[in-house]
């Protein structure tokens, strides 16, 4: 621990010394271009800038290779950055030698070690500071025909086609973070801190200062702590390189909190809002509750169909071009058997229904309960009770149900008790009182009840 702080205290002067050198090399290769005579004076000003320039990038040197023992930089980029470095040294050594006289040295030599030593001063301050402000960062806000060339855009994750079912939150989502930001650094040969990420098993298991993921507790999950830390902090992760944004945080934060599963769909996750649209917006996955009618899939009906159903007064349409499923109105004043017989021959295919002021029995109301993907039924002004209604209960999609003017009374709670997927009903105009219907809504966190107002 001692060595550490001495190299990380002495090696944050790389960044100090590293512009000297610069100087002092394209002073030095500059002033080799424009020497015409062998002036006594001129020459050993030109030794002594050779010299200055080889001592302090070899000084320089040094003190990146102890800041590089601090841990905090990715090995692949830090191992370029390093041999470029010292490659440069040694061509800022042979400058220097070549100017002491000690061996006849031609003039086409000196001018390809200068012209190596100015193509490595681009290379290693480039991938220095590629380490310190992140890949790219010279050319970020070049001219965009430099950009396109130069800059090679990451192609963003995207599940537009995927079910939910085959996208896991982990694998998928959380996985792909840490191998970006983190995994350079902490993988199976080279573990920082005794922490390898690759794999959830070894996040839950952690390193030499603790576990990198506690499910369900952030405050506990080093993974978490450390990229929420100040960029100023020593300990902020990662380090170099572009840090997770404030989404990718929310993301793991959510993850974490939800029990840090690594084998579960996102389909079963619980989701808030703001995740949601998160997931939206970054992966194209739609998280949000969707009805029914949006998930079933049927062929086309021919128009054949239509035609039929409008001779029965019935009139009907898609839901839209992509969706085969019917939206069914009652035009007429009375129906009857043979009308819905027609009606239910295309049962699977019937999502919204209007059946209001069509003077509907209690035995057809049996025959409704054969529309399987039924989503919402408006009844409303028939004369049906309570007990009428009963075959709705083998609905298992039905999500609106309008029974307003119609003769439901308070038994209709203990029926609505039973159907799931129900989430909104009109009983306006019945026999159930406001009273009631306010004694009752406690009960019914997930159904909106909307009626009598006396």
């Amino acid at each position: 621990m001692f060595f550490l702080e001495i190299s990380t205290f002495f090696g944050r002067f790389h960044p100090i010394l590293v512009h000297l050198p610069i100087g002092f090399l394209i002073l030095a290769v500059l002033i080799s271009i424009k020497q015409k005579d062998k002036n006594l004076t001129y020459t050993k000003i030109l030794r002594l800038i050779w010299f200055l320039a080889f001592i302090s990038s070899f000084f320089s040197a040094i003190m990146g290779l102890l800041l590089a023992e601090n841990g905090h930089y990715i090995e692949n980029d830090l191992s370029l950055h390093k041999w470029t470095g010292i490659a440069l040294v040694c061509l800022s050594f042979l400058g220097w030698l070549f100017h002491l006289n000690l061996f006849n040295i031609s003039i086409l030599l000196k001018k390809i070690n200068n012209s190596f030593i100015i193509l490595f001063i681009f290379i290693v301050g480039h991938l220095g500071g590629s380490l310190t402000h992140g890949k790219d960062y010279l050319f970020r806000f070049s001219p965009e025909v430099v950009r396109t060339k130069l800059i090679t855009k990451t192609k963003p994750i995207s599940f537009k086609k995927a079910s939910l079912d085959s996208v896991y939150v982990f694998n998928d989502i959380i996985q792909p973070l840490f191998n970006n930001k983190c995994v350079a650094c902490h993988n199976e040969i080279i573990k920082r801190g005794g922490l390898n990420m690759t794999t959830s098993l070894n996040l839950l298991e952690g390193g030499k200062s603790g576990a990198a993921i506690v499910p369900k507790d952030p405050g506990k999950s080093l993974a978490f702590n450390r990229v929420i830390l100040s960029q100023y902090d020593q300990e902020f992760m990662p380090p170099t390189g572009v840090p997770l944004n404030y989404e990718e945080i929310q993301l793991l934060e959510w993850w974490i909190k939800e029990g840090a599963p690594t084998n579960i769909p996102i389909s079963k996750m619980k989701i808030d809002p703001n995740i949601q649209s998160l997931l939206f917006k970054n992966y194209s996955l739609d998280t949000k509750a969707k009805p029914w009618y949006e998930k079933v899939v049927l062929d086309k009906l021919n128009s054949e169909v239509f035609i039929e159903l409008e001779k029965h007064n019935f009139s009907c349409r898609n839901l839209s071009i992509n969706n085969s499923l019917l939206d069914i109105r009652y035009n007429g004043s009375k129906i009857n058997d043979t009308d819905l017989e027609v009606l239910e021959r295309y049962a699977p295919y019937i999502t919204w229904l209007n059946l209001s002021e069509s003077q509907l029995k209690k035995n057809h109301v049996k025959r409704l309960s054969k529309m399987e993907n039924l989503t919402r039924l408006s009844l409303q002004k028939n004369f049906i009770d309570t007990e009428a209604i009963t075959p709705l209960l083998y609905l298992e999609h039905l999500e609106i149900l309008n029974l307003h003017s119609t003769q439901v009374d308070k038994n209709l709670f203990d029926l609505i008790k039973s159907m799931n997927s129900l989430k909104k009903v009109f009983i306006w105009n019945t026999n159930i009182t406001s009273d009631q219907i306010k004694n009752q809504k406690d009960q019914f966190n997930s159904i909106e009840i909307i009626g009598n107002l006396e």
